[in-house]
């Protein structure tokens, strides 16, 4: 059974009398164990749907509606049944190197093909079971997110610590096959699957091009909390660079056989080589912004298109802008630009990742702790942005804090949170 959240005024549910509290017990006879199954079986005209109502009765009810309509119901989450966990132990999984006393939540290892058809999450495929590749294919579950890593048997196997791992092409041709489309992701970690493996999975991959949107390579995320683990180096501004000339050939080469790149890089090889981020156009879609992949191109092109909002003079005001080592060099030639109106100074207020350590340089990562502390030291301005990144959707932090926490550690500043470029430029205009 699922609980019901919330029911929207004048919906077919409310007409009904189904009110947040009530349980969804069956639609047509049937289980709802996620928000696919939900989604399936009201899409019909006609169907019966059982609810357990708050004081314990069951009732039945028959919903006739037109086809695009909808019932109006919401639920707090999209798995109802147990969650599907992840049965790797990836080299340079992430999760493995968070240091204690974090929310649970964040430990918490999924590979759920659900998350990733209905939220984007990328999974290995590696805990699938045949019923369930079934389901994708009849529910034509597309597009998935898929992290493939490298398209070597045993090499996937070695990374992914799991012998399931090795089939990943059979599994990628079976999908694809099957008319699925999928986002494929590589995390890179030097001298691992880089160099002639990167140019493997690349050509394998080709096999499947038509049904493949998009394809990033991202580098591995260590931290300082990983001791006892698999041996890795992070990139530097050499090996990176020498992957940025290796994606520019297979970038070419895919451009001029099928007329279509589907291949990027993540932001931040860019930034370590010293390299110029590509343009807008390079970017087709922006199929992987969640993945790093293209943030900075779409906040300096937003910056263009919202220009007209710059004022030509403020009030004398210092402002501070929070970032991550990494992410200060991506917003650095907006911040000159927008300096360059009267009586403004906004200064970058480069955050060093104590908590997860000096290797962690993306703005996403940052923790409350480091934030109040740089926010403490950092006396040159009362008015503090921190980008909204660093919160998650129920407003907290990777440490559990919350803006208000933030605020009240720092009462003596002003303290604004900003989702994106619209917003800063609000601030900086006081509306």
């Amino acid at each position: 059974m699922v609980e019901v959240s919330r029911v929207e005024t004048d919906s077919i549910a409310a007409r009904l009398g189904i009110k947040p509290g009530d349980e969804i017990v069956e639609i047509n006879g049937k289980p709802v164990n996620d928000y696919i199954d939900y989604l399936y079986e009201t899409a019909d005209n006609h169907f019966v749907l059982k609810a357990r109502k708050q004081e314990g009765s069951f009732q039945n009810y028959q919903v006739i509606k037109d086809y695009n309509q909808k019932l109006g119901i919401g639920f707090s989450g999209i798995i109802y049944d147990k969650l599907k966990l992840c049965r790797n132990n990836c080299i340079f999984c992430f999760v493995n190197q968070l240091p204690p006393g974090l929310r649970e939540t964040l430990l918490l290892k999924d590979d759920d093909y659900r998350f990733s058809f209905l939220q984007g999450s990328y999974i290995t495929l590696t805990n699938l079971s045949e019923e369930e590749f079934d389901r994708i294919i009849k529910l034509r579950l597309s597009p998935l997110y898929i992290s493939v890593h490298t398209t070597n048997p045993a090499l996937r196997e070695k990374m992914l610590n799991n012998p399931a791992a090795g089939r990943i092409i059979n599994q990628l041709e079976r999908l694809t096959s099957a008319g699925i489309n999928v986002n494929l992701q590589i995390v890179l970690c030097p001298e691992i699957n880089d160099g002639k493996e990167l140019d493997r999975t690349v050509k394998d991959l080709t096999d499947y091009y038509s049904l493949i949107i998009s394809i990033g390579v991202v580098p591995v995320g260590l931290t300082s909390h990983r001791r006892g683990y698999y041996p890795l180096d992070t990139y530097n501004d050499k090996s990176a660079g020498e992957v940025l000339k290796q994606i520019d050939y297979w970038q070419e080469r895919l451009s001029s056989e099928y007329r279509e790149n589907r291949l990027f890089a993540a932001d931040e090889f860019y930034l370590l080589a010293g390299r110029e981020i590509p343009e807008y156009e390079h970017y087709a879609e922006f199929p992987q912004l969640e993945n790093g992949i293209g943030l900075t191109r779409m906040f300096w092109h937003d910056f263009e298109e919202y220009r007209y909002l710059i004022p030509k003079k403020v009030e004398d005001r210092k402002i501070g802008v929070i970032s991550g080592k990494l992410g200060a060099e991506a917003i650095k030639p907006v911040i000159d630009d927008l300096n360059r109106v009267k009586a403004l100074n906004l200064d970058i207020i480069s955050v060093e990742n104590r908590f997860f350590g000096q290797t962690v340089t993306v703005t996403g990562l940052l923790t409350a702790v480091d934030i109040i502390r740089e926010i403490k030291d950092y006396k040159e301005a009362r008015e503090i942005i921190i980008p909204g990144v660093v919160l998650n959707d129920n407003g907290y932090t990777l440490d559990g804090f919350t803006l208000q926490d933030i605020k009240k550690s720092n009462p003596d500043k002003k303290i604004f949170l900003c989702d994106n470029l619209l917003e800063m430029l609000e601030v900086i205009r006081n509306d």
